[in-house]
């Protein structure tokens, strides 16, 4: 009898620790799946965006966050094989309209970022040249960015529509601003396929030339996107995304500060401190319990 008793008072302890062992199990699993892979590219605002997203999800959010930074084609058709899981600068419906049809059974848009971002081609302040059409019989080159950017594929657009004979010259983001900013230091003429959002706007007098014909898409916006899969599998990360919504005023100072920082990740820091009410409203209730108590 009182063996049988001892049996009874030790149930709940064998119980409990049974128990135990199976939540420890189901967090494992639970954290394997916080676990998200975000693609980028060298561009400004991607690098500021992605960074910013990462930042949230790791230290607000618990997630552990795999960055990869590719071309803009290798971005969309990794998140269609599930090699990646979000994508925070997805320029819809024209700029990446090539991209996101193809791949548009895996791939689903989550929220807007930002809306109305321009491009088109830019000069310095000071340059005669008001319009696209008054580069037709310069010798200026026109230079841009990767080659496989939506950006690009508008030049060439623009460079038969208007008749140039102007040459269009692959880079990179970084390229294409040097040549600019050392182009306006000697006050020179330059030409670069430009963009806005970017921090050169707020740094160097220039302006887009006007295109009459309005070659570079109007009225689209930049998306969060994400493979549809992993967006059921990560409902508070994709959430975060679906709320993540920036003005001309907050984006630009992200840039900005990302640009000018010597670590991006203390630019980072920076604006997420200056804009705490604005990342609290993004993750509220979004949290896990043990970020919630610390």
């Amino acid at each position: 009898m009182k063996s049988n008793n001892t049996l009874l008072l030790l149930m709940p302890l064998v119980i409990m620790a049974f128990m135990n062992s199976c939540n420890f199990t189901q967090s494992d699993q639970e954290e394997e799946k916080r676990v998200v892979k975000l693609n980028y590219t060298d561009w400004t605002e991607s690098v500021a965006i992605t960074m910013l997203a990462s930042a949230v999800l790791e230290e607000k959010m618990g997630y552990k966050v795999e960055l990869k930074l590719t071309d803009v084609e290798s971005v969309y058709s990794e998140l269609a094989n599930r090699q990646a899981d979000f994508f925070a600068d997805a320029w819809l419906p024209h700029t990446h309209e090539e991209y996101f049809k193809k791949h548009e059974g895996a791939i689903d848009s989550i929220g807007t970022i930002f809306r109305n971002p321009q491009t088109g081609l830019v000069v310095p302040g000071y340059s005669p040249l008001k319009s696209i059409t008054d580069l037709k019989g310069t010798t200026l080159n026109i230079i841009g960015i990767d080659e496989g950017a939506g950006i690009m594929a508008s030049t060439r657009e623009a460079i038969a529509h208007y008749g140039l004979s102007n040459q269009l010259i692959s880079s990179s983001d970084d390229q294409m601003t040097f040549q600019m900013v050392d182009s306006i230091r000697r006050r020179k003429e330059v030409v670069v396929t430009g963009w806005e959002p970017h921090w050169i706007f707020s740094r160097h007098e220039v302006r887009f030339l006007e295109d009459p014909d309005q070659i570079f898409p109007k009225g689209e916006h930049i998306y969060a996107v994400g493979n549809k899969a992993s967006m059921e599998e990560h409902p508070h990360a994709t959430e975060l995304f679906r709320r993540m919504q920036l003005t001309d005023r907050q984006f630009n100072s992200l840039i900005d500060q990302v640009k000018m920082a010597t670590d991006p990740l203390n630019g980072i820091h920076q604006w997420m401190e200056q804009n705490k009410y604005i990342v609290n409203k993004w993750v509220k209730d979004l949290q896990p319990e043990r970020l919630k108590v610390m």
